[in-house]
């Protein structure tokens, strides 16, 4: 008797929240870069998969799931960088399997977006890679270095209106906390410049885009954690991270007022949910943090919060 065919994962997967109900197909494994928070390659050596061997799992996921899927996110850490002519392969072959398919999806890191050109980035939008996540952290160029991000501020806001140009849309993370506690003038450091890096990169037209906060998390293995452990690094409490992330949103500021902005701080790492646009519902982010801070009761507690 055959055993039943299925799709290949090279666990554990990485996926943005969003992508929580997307069929999830592995075109690369691990991540190229290694940054200090981030726990995608601890265990994983990176390597882009054979484009025939994710053709036959997206063959798989059309006679396990039928031909209604909506959308595909192409793991893992940063599938950008896969060869352009490949993730144009899969694209188009996802899209003759699944009529009703309307989008695909990945992660980026910057410099992945930065290496392809206008046109390369247009061909993969029309062939219908929608949307980048992007994990930017930081608009602090110290902190990227800390972290070793090999990427900086302005290679962020580059990405960012590359992928814009192209029509993929931007779905772009920081991390609270990353500066540390009891370090008031680099938290705000942190928040002002990230603020920079949103407000330069806001679009003249209405579409869409994403800006969500993460509260960092410190899961072992990583190097953060061999910080914390020799006293190199303390955690941020609560409090230090609503009031960073309320420096953030005092500081935004479009100059294009029909902006779409849908910003969110609801991970589940997050202490408190948070959701709105910006900059059009400024006062009542600000009205949600500042109750935060007032009622530390009805924050999340430590148990709850997680990856």
């Amino acid at each position: 008797m055959h055993s039943k065919e299925e799709i290949y994962y090279c666990q554990p997967v990485f996926r943005p929240p969003s992508e929580a109900y997307s069929l999830l197909i592995q075109l690369t494994e691990g991540c190229t870069f290694k940054c200090d928070f981030c726990m995608s390659n601890l265990r994983k050596q990176f390597l882009v998969r054979d484009v025939k061997l994710v053709k036959k799992d997206l063959d798989i996921a059309r006679k396990q799931y039928g031909p209604n899927v909506k959308r595909i996110f192409f793991l893992d850490g940063n599938a950008m960088v896969t060869p352009t002519e490949k993730l144009l392969e899969v694209t188009k072959y996802a899209y003759t399997l699944f009529p009703k398919l309307e989008r695909c999806g990945v992660y980026a890191h910057s410099k992945d977006i930065l290496k392809k050109t206008d046109e390369q980035l247009e061909m993969l939008s029309k062939a219908g890679l929608k949307i980048a996540y992007v994990g930017f952290e930081s608009g602090s160029d110290r902190l990227l270095e800390i972290v070793h991000k090999h990427a900086n501020k302005s290679d962020h806001i580059n990405a960012a209106k590359k992928l814009m140009k192209a029509s993929i849309t931007l779905s772009a993370t920081f991390i609270n906390g990353l500066s540390g506690g009891n370090n008031p003038e680099s938290s705000k450091e942190h928040a002002l410049e990230s603020a920079d890096l949103v407000n330069n990169i806001c679009p003249d037209d209405d579409r869409n885009w994403y800006i969500a906060f993460l509260t960092l998390m410190i899961p072992s293995g990583t190097e953060i954690f061999r910080k914390k452990v020799k006293g190199e690094f303390q955690e941020m409490n609560s409090l230090e991270i609503l009031q960073e992330l309320k420096n953030f949103i005092n500081q935004i500021d479009f100059h294009n007022q029909s902006a779409i902005c849908i910003f969110r701080s609801n991970h589940a790492s997050n202490y408190l949910p948070i959701k709105g646009i910006l900059d059009r519902e400024k006062d009542k982010i600000l009205s949600t943090i500042n109750y935060g801070l007032t009622h530390k009761n009805i924050l999340r507690p430590e148990f709850y919060r997680g990856l």
